[in-house]
């Protein structure tokens, strides 16, 4: 964070480029590539990926455990990841 003092100095400089060479400041706002947010999408897949190992697994102890309620709750939450899973690997193939 740049306090008072440091974020004036910036808009002189900005003004300073501005008027001085116009097409200099221009370049900086056209021309630039935006990064796909592949590392985002990613992070997401593995979250749900663990989502859906840990509840999966959960079910199953609490199944041999003699627990079939909670077991069969912890199979709809897999369930459930699983499908949000697979919608948002659709959504994600229809982007450009």
């Amino acid at each position: 964070m740049l306090d008072d003092h440091e974020r004036e100095t910036l808009r002189n400089i900005q003004r300073r480029l501005r008027v001085d060479d116009p097409d200099f400041a221009k370049s900086f706002g056209t021309g630039t590539r935006r990064l796909r947010r592949a590392a985002a999408t990613d992070l997401s897949r593995r979250a749900y990926t663990t989502m859906l190992v840990v509840s999966s697994g959960f079910g199953v102890i609490l199944l041999l455990a003699g627990s079939p309620f909670l077991a069969l709750l912890f199979a709809a939450l897999a369930v459930w990841v699983w499908y949000a899973r697979a919608q948002r690997d659709e959504n994600d193939g229809e982007r450009p």
